[in-house]
């Protein structure tokens, strides 16, 4: 007879399955977006985090319940209205002055509120007599099973949506109906009697959210993701803690120990990592690798540590002391594994810890024996597993390089002797720029993370707009680990009001760049290093890059020569054909369009 993990183990295989399937269909310029929808995905813990809370289990568990909800509900509200923010500004250049009847995303704020008067009608229903607790608890069990059931369907076909820019407003709606299904199917369980303590969580969480989600600049979309995957990695390991405490004096079988072990120990470590991820991005912490004399080996010493004292758990589930010590190593674990790796391999982390993420969702979900919970934690984690091997093929290198390579720590004297030995450098003013500006037909801009840091992608866009009025031929070139996060310049760039269809991926741009006049490039620096393919001696070789070398003419917009985050010198400033225009990346479009204008 099968059981009910080997039936959890068909689910999570299968809804990985098929996620691969749905997720690799998701073109690069929604890469963010599809992060933005995991993360508000991954807040169906709230649904385990709601039976915990209101089940008057002890006065712990529903302290760890509260929290957890709070924590979720924030992923979920957030989650749905930045994403939504994001996938409306992607438009054609056909669609633009065009006035559609939109959907209003501040509507998903009313799904906290409509939570709550579900769950005041719960409650007296529940208190009207023995007869109507019956009948309750029996349209309880069927509720729970149709809701998840089509919550799961939802989920996908939202996920489908976005394989296009087209559907992929629509596909949001459908995954947050899902959502809103699901959790009211929860409010029914049967174990549920107290509903306090979730009705406080919910609007906590959704005045948190609802806050995060419609006023954080795009320039701040990784940090927030980042962040968003700490809270529902921190509510994951508060559930499986409860759970422990609340059956180690009846005793847990080793199926039941090593689900919350897993559950408690990837949240754990995802929650510090994701953390100090979004510490690196805001600037509260170094950007470049934080290392020391023997790191590796003490990481994977503790990393053994962890395993090994999981394992004995797994036979001795008593041990309750041990059962802390490795909340506690999985949070030091996190912290440390984070600290050696520089801003500027943030995509290929953040996509890590999203899938670690959606691994402690879907071991919450063996621990509940919640199915829709395994489905959503599978999809979950494949996406952000698929994202990390492209960001990690994009830069030509393995996600143990990234993860344990201390990637960009160089030598400065290296830096500068490299830097003397390729010879001098052009610059050129606003003003010299427009003469070359006279004669041209095609134009490829190249946008970096030095944009994103000026806020220079509205500059940009008018740039481009005075360009194309004079028969310009305006294209981007988007780079796949361009910014801080996977399709982080596109976001930007449609924020902006810049067509996608103007938007080029790097296999797509790269034969074009022969026949541009030229190439604008704006803070992207290690992008574009023809060291990457001429240079087998420079820790880029290998990395596919925007041939920009190619272009009939170059100019570059850059504060200073300062290297890119690889820590070696740009070989392409030193090309005769290229022209260094320096200054903030803001004001020196400022100063380019005033000058074209005039």
């Amino acid at each position: 007879m099968t059981t009910e993990l080997e039936i959890g183990l068909y689910i999570f295989i299968l809804a990985g399955f098929l996620g691969y399937h749905v997720i690799t269909r998701v073109p690069p310029l929604l890469h963010t977006p599809l992060m933005s929808a995991t993360n508000a995905i991954s807040g169906i813990s709230l649904i385990g985090s709601l039976v915990v809370a209101g089940a008057n289990y002890s006065r712990l568990s529903t302290t760890l319940g509260f929290l957890a909800v709070t924590c979720s509900s924030t992923n979920v509200v957030g989650g749905f209205l930045i994403t939504d923010r994001m996938l409306k500004m992607f438009k054609k250049r056909e669609e633009f002055g065009i006035q559609h009847r939109r959907f209003n995303p501040k509507l998903l704020l009313a799904l906290p509120v409509l939570i709550i008067v579900l769950l005041v009608l719960m409650h007296g229903f529940r208190r009207s007599g023995n007869d109507a607790e019956s009948s309750a608890a029996v349209f309880a069990a069927a509720a729970l099973r149709y809701f998840y059931i089509v919550s799961a369907v939802l989920f996908i076909l939202g996920l489908k949506g976005l394989s296009s820019p087209k559907y992929a407003r629509k596909g949001m709606l459908l995954a947050a109906l899902g959502m809103l299904m699901a959790i009211a199917g929860t409010l029914f369980h049967p174990e549920i009697v107290n509903y306090r303590w979730i009705t406080v969580g919910l609007l906590t969480g959704g005045i948190v959210g609802g806050a995060m989600g419609l006023r954080i600049p795009m320039t701040a979309v990784p940090q927030r993701t980042a962040l968003s995957h700490s809270l529902g990695a921190l509510a994951a390991s508060l559930i499986g803690i409860s759970e422990y405490v609340r059956h180690v004096a009846v005793g847990l079988d080793h199926v039941k120990m090593t689900t919350i072990g897993l559950e408690v120990v990837i949240g754990s470590l995802t929650f510090t990592g994701s953390l100090m991820a979004a510490g690196k991005l805001q600037g509260l912490l170094p950007g470049s690798p934080i290392t020391y004399r023997g790191q590796n080996i003490f990481n994977i010493t503790l990393l053994a540590t962890v395993v090994g004292t999981l394992i004995y758990l797994v036979f001795a589930p008593a041990a309750i002391t041990l059962f802390f010590v490795i909340v506690g190593l999985a949070l030091l674990f996190g912290f440390l594994l984070v600290i050696p790796i520089g801003a500027a391999d943030m995509p290929v982390v953040i996509a890590l810890l999203n899938s670690y993420g959606g691994l402690a969702d879907a071991s919450m979900g063996f621990v509940l024996m919640n199915k829709i919970q395994i489905i959503t934690g599978s999809l979950d984690g494949t996406s952000g597993f698929l994202l990390s091997l492209l960001m990690c093929r994009a830069m030509n290198r393995s996600a143990m390089n990234v993860l344990f390579g201390a990637f960009g720590k160089i030598k400065k004297e290296e830096v500068g002797a490299a830097a003397e030995a390729m010879g001098t450098v052009r610059s050129i003013t606003p003003e010299e720029l427009t003469v070359l500006f006279d004669s041209v037909r095609s134009v490829i801009i190249v946008p970096g993370y030095g944009m994103a840091v000026a806020q220079a992608q509205h500059g940009v866009s008018e740039l481009a707009k005075l360009l194309s009025t004079r028969g310009i031929d305006v294209k981007y070139a988007i780079h796949p680990v361009a910014g801080r996060m996977p399709g982080h310049m596109n976001v930007l760039l449609a924020e902006a009001n810049v067509p996608y269809d103007q938007l080029y991926t790097m296999e797509q741009i790269n034969p074009y760049f022969p026949e541009a006049d030229i190439a604008l490039i704006i803070g992207a620096n290690d992008v574009t290093n023809p060291a990457a393919k001429n240079n087998r001696n420079s820790p880029l070789y290998g990395m596919p890059i925007l041939e920009v070398d190619r272009a009939k003419s170059i100019i570059v917009l850059k504060r200073s020569l300062r290297p890119g985050f690889a820590g070696v010198d740009n070989e392409l400033y030193y090309d005769p054909k290229c022209m260094m225009l320096f200054g903030d990346a803001k004001e020196s479009l400022n100063s380019l369009f005033a000058a074209l204008k005039s």
